[in-house]
């Protein structure tokens, strides 16, 4: 008899070879000049941002890594990652030093960062990096006007800090449409950039395009793209395809833990939302909202085995859900393993498709997997 202790009741299998396969994918859209940034903010969308960040470095990948907050950024220099990382958030006044001191790269857009960016850099002796961010529209974090971005960077001016970088981020990028809100922004961007040229001042590094943007719009490739969501797979661009080959990077599965025969009018699960019309064969499976399954794919919802659907019975349970696995009755067993999502190819539902059942987004499910669930990477 298995002893379900002693191993992971839930795994991710994680593909590194097609995640840089996504990659070459994606560079097949870039000119010989534009550099790629992977965006491996929240550990990666949950995939692991240490084993992937590794497996990008070996493989020459990435001229730049993408993070939401110092702590992701430290966290990969301790695992003895060197390629540069940018910070997208804004610094924290007390960080500054351990940014400077571990060459990570930093997102600014107030003079009072800016000032302590240098003061700091001059006090240490060392060069700091800063990359100015230029809110065209998203209304989150950056300046809107050249008069506020020209502060930013006369504040900024020291032999101890390298502006290195002018950066924006589209809103609404996932459609390619003449009347695109990108476009826009793209142009509001482009106006602030034209005022620093009258001034003399170039930047190394313009960038403006997240995923779907680097798919829809290679007008505004610039010098740098930052693929985030891509890198995993998953193409966020709706309306007309554009030519691009991607493959889902994970595969996530739970073991079955219980087999039953179940009888008619009986209720399944929390709140008895599930009533049987006709004898099943229950599946009991070990995992549950706690490691990332959505809740609201509560007796609307599937699992994959060997290519065959089996729907969600009842409520999904903190740590368990139940399956109707009826239609694979003779081959299912105590032990087995089937999918939450993975790959189409091979027969399992895309993230995609869970996403629609959910009614929620493949950003979140993707994020939501838990560290309950076992990271195996192949």
């Amino acid at each position: 008899m298995m002893n379900f202790e002693e191993v992971s009741l839930a795994k991710s299998t994680i593909h590194t070879d097609l995640l840089l396969n996504n990659i070459t994918a994606f560079k097949e859209l870039l000119t010989g000049q534009t550099k790629f940034m992977a965006v491996i903010k929240a550990n990666a969308y949950s995939h692991g941002a240490v084993p992937l960040a590794r497996k990008m470095e070996e493989a020459a990948a990435a001229n730049y890594f993408g993070v939401a907050q110092l702590s992701e950024a430290l966290e990969l220099r301790a695992a003895g990652i060197q390629t540069p990382i940018l910070v997208f958030n804004s610094m924290r006044m007390e960080n500054i030093a351990e940014a400077i001191q571990q060459n990570i790269t930093m997102t600014v857009f107030s003079t009072e960062v800016a000032e302590k960016i240098v003061a700091t850099a001059e006090k240490l002796d060392l060069i700091a990096k800063v990359h100015l961010k230029i809110d065209s529209g998203m209304a989150r974090l950056g300046v809107t006007t050249f008069e506020e971005a020209w502060k930013v960077y006369e504040a900024l001016t020291s032999p101890h800090v390298f502006i290195e970088g002018i950066y924006t981020h589209f809103a609404d990028a996932y459609e390619q449409t003449t009347d695109s809100f990108t476009h826009e922004q793209f142009s509001r961007y482009q106006e602030i950039l034209a005022q620093f040229e009258t001034k003399g001042i170039a930047f190394e590094l313009r960038h403006t395009c997240n995923t779907a943007a680097t798919i829809n719009f290679p007008e505004y490739h610039l010098d740098m793209v930052r693929v985030g969501l891509g890198l995993y797979g998953l193409n966020p661009t709706v309306g007309e395809a554009r030519a691009i080959d991607l493959t889902p990077i994970e595969t996530v599965q739970a073991t079955v833990t219980h087999i039953k025969d179940f009888p008619a009018g009986e209720s399944v699960g929390y709140n008895r939302t599930f009533f049987s019309e006709k004898p099943l064969r229950i599946a009991t499976v070990a995992m549950g909202y706690a490691d990332g399954l959505a809740k609201s794919l509560s007796n609307k919802g599937a699992f994959t085995y060997q290519g065959q659907q089996l729907p969600i019975l009842g409520a999904v349970c903190m740590d368990q859900v139940m399956l109707d696995s009826s239609a694979v009755e003779a081959e299912l067993a105590v032990g087995d393993l089937v999918t939450y999502f993975g790959n189409p190819a091979h027969q399992d539902l895309s993230v995609q498709e869970v996403a629609d059942f959910a009614d929620e987004s493949e950003y979140d499910l993707l994020c939501r997997i838990g560290n309950r669930v076992e990271r195996v990477y192949k």
